[in-house]
């Protein structure tokens, strides 16, 4: 294979002391960043610093940032009433435009992840129709319904790391216990909300001004707190390891922060881009595209977490990729369906709002986009294992990005930047 030279790349990760350097030994072919393997690059260096063998392949990246691509750990890509492999085929194509080379989906009406059948017709559907890596998530429960624990075993010996119900807390606590006992023996990960579903059961808003003024039954903050206090109190008792997703308010920071400096091992947190850029404000006249679960929080909720970001206490930013058809969204409020389309417009959004501004730095986007999420799914421990490899890209931070109908591969339009210019492009894969 030729070997591959990019030339006058701006140097972000270097420039952010990161761990960017060329690999050696008998399998290294590509650049290593914080030990995980960047393939298909030979080297990387400002024009004039770096010699260049005759018939070398070039790629001139004036102006242009070199990074690993995104991993998204949190996708659901089921559309109700089309194909199932259309809905594979669209999601590649928008993680691609955003910048994700590969994503964790979760299980959903469309793809229940109960079975070795299902995973294996999962399997080679993406492998037919996908531009990007798509890893499963096993359900915790069979059919997602919190009556019976799925098959572990069979899940395990097909691949899968990380179980879960859709992000949805199953209501049996003593099923969840016996369950984490179980797989924390396979050492897999349970990824859930925080959540009491007695409290937010057919609640559609933070409480607040917004759901005040239009008569919306809101969702107790609490519910998630409480929820992520005993998600946390079953997992140490059981030794599982756990990931506690779409984290949307400041006390729920809190706990996870307090539950890591008391030495608690395993746990891990994830927020939605959404929470970090959305207020329940944003709401305004019943608009549905933000309406989301959990529900968009007040502003000093998104500090938080933004804080909780910066201090390592949350792991991951994550699309929460949730495609609705437009007539669904088009519904009253109640009726509509939660969730935002985000794998499209993933970096270039994470760009636009909070590097430009200087809210993250590109170190802190390739920690929690790249490096932390495949450690996530799949960890390794001892040199006998191998970590997952990401590939490369090339953005372009001067390139207008209009985000219109043509331009969401996804199919849907529940994206609020919709109708928006975004700053930055995406090149992935480098040709």
């Amino acid at each position: 294979m030729t070997d591959t030279y990019i030339l006058n790349a701006t140097w972000a990760l270097t420039n952010e002391r990161l761990d960017l350097r060329v690999g050696h030994g008998d399998e290294s072919t590509g650049i290593i960043l914080n030990d995980i393997p960047l393939p298909g690059v030979t080297a990387v260096a400002p024009a004039g610093e770096m010699r260049v063998p005759a018939g070398a392949r070039t790629i001139d990246a004036d102006g242009k940032i070199l990074l690993p691509a995104l991993f998204d750990m949190h996708a659901t890509i089921n559309l109700e009433g089309h194909s199932k492999r259309e809905s594979i085929y669209r999601a590649g194509q928008a993680a691609n435009r955003g910048g994700v080379w590969g994503m964790l989906v979760m299980p959903s009406r469309g793809f229940v992840f109960d079975n070795a059948a299902t995973l294996d017709s999962f399997a080679e559907a993406v492998s037919e129709r996908s531009f990007a890596t798509m890893v499963p998530a096993g359900c915790i429960t069979e059919g997602m319904k919190g009556e019976q624990q799925a098959p572990y075993n069979t899940l395990s010996a097909r691949g899968i790391t990380i179980l879960s119900d859709g992000g949805n807390m199953p209501d049996n606590l003593l099923l969840l216990y016996r369950a984490m006992k179980y797989a924390a023996e396979m050492d897999l990960t349970f990824a859930i909300r925080g959540d009491v579903p007695a409290l937010t059961r057919n609640t559609y808003a933070h409480p607040g001004t917004t759901s005040y003024k239009l008569g919306l039954h809101s969702t107790p903050a609490c519910a998630e707190e409480i929820g992520i206090e005993t998600l946390i109190r079953l997992a140490a008792d059981t030794g599982a390891r756990l990931h506690i997703q779409t984290v949307s308010t400041a006390e729920g920071v809190d706990i996870i922060r307090r539950a890591r400096r008391s030495g608690m091992k395993g746990l891990t947190a994830e927020v939605a881009l959404h929470h970090l850029l959305y207020t329940h404000e944003d709401i305004g006249d019943y608009n549905t595209t933000f309406k989301t679960t959990p529900p968009l929080r007040e502003k000093k909720d998104c500090e938080a977490l933004l804080a909780g970001l910066k201090d390592g206490t949350i792991d991951c930013i994550v699309s929460d990729h949730t495609p609705c058809m437009p007539f669904a969204k088009k519904q009253d409020f109640i009726s509509a369906p939660q969730g935002m389309v985000a794998l499209d417009t993933l970096l270039p959004a994470i760009y636009t709002h909070l590097i430009k501004p200087g809210k993250l730095t590109w170190a802190d986007v390739v920690r929690t986009c790249c490096t932390a999420p495949a450690a996530i799914v799949s960890p390794y421990d001892s040199e006998e294992d191998t970590p997952i490899t990401a590939p490369l890209l090339l953005f372009s931070p001067d390139s207008p990005y209009e985000v219109t109908a043509d331009t969401l591969s996804c199919g849907t339009l529940n994206n609020p930047m919709l109708g928006t210019t975004l700053s930055g492009t995406v090149t992935l894969p480098i040709n």
